[in-house]
């Protein structure tokens, strides 16, 4: 069959028009900017096109048997709007579609798009609803000539999708930040699988005529879902930063002005709703389960370099030793390292230097054999602070530190770019598995998992 697959070049259209080819049909990519070839056909929804219009450049494109619509944006920029890349562009589209005499139609919708209670009222919902109705209507007026399906997927991951790249990049960092306490609900499916499901409804017989909801098999919290993206780069656990919703929705507005597609109040009100369904349709359309993202996630390439164990390990010992060479010194020769002088100067006399002598040594001593011993995110954590600290309170009591041609201040910056550099690439206990060890699981076919990569 010919298959028009609209928005070809996105992360899901890209998916689709790999599997479709795998599943032997022939393919044209409808994008923006599209080359002038046989294989491609330019479509831009911000231009105002009748269906009569689209019929007619359907059919001077030789026609097709199936349209699948993947054209989506997450935030609106410039002319590409939700109205127009939603709602009037595809609507216009479907309705030319079936006036070409497509015999399927397929649209990417998204997970909790609807009418009902739980239906969400966001701008970026309502278009993609209003697009969902207007094709059942297609559908309907046709009296059976061009058969439909609305898909309407959960949170979907994998190569090309600029959320995944977001949410793999946040669950990288040592200090990983949460809406609330990161127990919104989702139900992540992979954009293979999910391509692998429309790809099957293309070769269907039957009528589908029907929303069809997909989702991974587990329903996950925002913090499980991070936490996997880090045991799939191989990292320890991080430190958790749990920030109040007030402040992600002003960070969620603020965010719409920069240079990012995936961060604004919309993703956050569906984030908030949660994103999971109690209707998935990945078992009827794979055939079985979806893979759990745990396992799905073992077969991309981590994106996070990790340095050697033994490196590691030897790094560590020369911040552990700074900090018990500290220690030792300022114990046993206390006026010879002028360790009670310079504590005078912070304000720190007589028995109080001593004391705070004595701590001082306690806490260099802890650092050190914690780092060495038992490192984990929050002895490096407590490394960044007293590095920090110390620094700040020698140059506040003492500002000619900071001049001094020796720089016994300024070299406190590369052992701090070394504390971070060795907390951010952390191996966890289950660290990231070769490719011989890997789990064994039933995952997309491997036909259209190597032409996605190849697209």
């Amino acid at each position: 069959m010919r298959v028009l697959v609209c928005g070809a070049t996105g992360c899901i259209g890209s998916a689709i028009a790999a599997g479709l080819r795998a599943h032997g049909h022939v393919v044209v990519a409808a994008h923006r900017g599209a080359p002038d070839h046989p294989d491609h056909l330019a479509i831009d929804y911000t231009e105002s096109l009748t269906p009569v219009q689209w019929a007619q450049r359907l059919q001077a494109a030789g026609g097709f048997d199936v349209v699948v619509n993947a054209v989506g944006v997450l935030m609106p920029v410039g002319e590409a709007t939700f109205e127009r890349v939603h709602t009037h562009g595809p609507i216009a589209l479907l309705r030319g579609a079936a006036l070409a005499g497509v015999r399927r139609i397929v649209q990417i919708s998204a997970l909790g798009v609807g009418r009902g209670p739980e239906g969400l009222r966001t701008p970026y919902a309502m278009s993609k609803l209003l697009a969902d109705e207007a094709l059942a209507e297609v559908g309907h007026a046709s009296s059976g000539r061009t058969d439909w399906a609305v898909v309407r997927p959960s949170l979907v991951y994998g190569p090309r999708s600029q959320s995944a790249a977001l949410f793999r990049l946040l669950a990288s960092l040592p200090v990983v930040s949460l809406p609330g306490r990161g127990r919104q609900r989702v139900q992540p499916i992979h954009v293979t699988e999910l391509a692998e499901c429309v790809c099957r409804m293309v070769d269907h017989a039957a009528p589908i005529g029907r929303v069809i909801e997909l989702a991974g098999p587990q329903v996950l919290g925002w913090r499980d879902m991070l936490a996997c993206y880090r045991a799939a780069q191989g990292l320890a656990e991080p430190l958790w930063l749990p920030l109040p919703m007030p402040l992600m929705r002003l960070g969620a507005w603020c965010a719409q002005a920069l240079p990012q597609k995936v961060f604004s109040p919309d993703t956050l009100t569906m984030l908030e709703r949660g994103n999971t369904t109690q209707r998935n349709g990945a078992r009827e359309w794979l055939g079985r389960d979806a893979t759990p993202m745990q396992d799905a996630l073992w077969h991309e390439p981590s994106t996070v370099g990790t340095l050697p164990a033994p490196l590691h390990f030897a790094l560590r010992c020369t911040v552990s030793a700074m900090w018990l060479y500290t220690a030792l010194v300022t114990a046993g020769l206390p006026q010879e390292s002028r360790v009670l002088e310079l504590l005078a100067r912070c304000g720190f006399e007589g028995q109080a230097g001593v004391a705070v002598m004595w701590a001082s040594c306690s806490l260099n001593t802890v650092l050190g054999l914690w780092l060495l011993l038992r490192p984990n995110a929050w002895a490096y954590a407590f490394q960044v602070a007293a590095v920090v600290g110390y620094t700040a309170t020698a140059a506040w009591n003492m500002p000619e530190l900071t001049i001094d041609h020796c720089g016994p201040l300024i070299k406190n910056l590369p052992v701090l770019g070394l504390l971070v550099l060795l907390w951010a690439t952390a191996r966890g206990t289950r660290a990231r598995a070769s490719a011989n060890n890997r789990p064994h699981v039933e995952f997309a076919p491997a036909a259209v998992e190597r032409r996605h990569r190849m697209v």
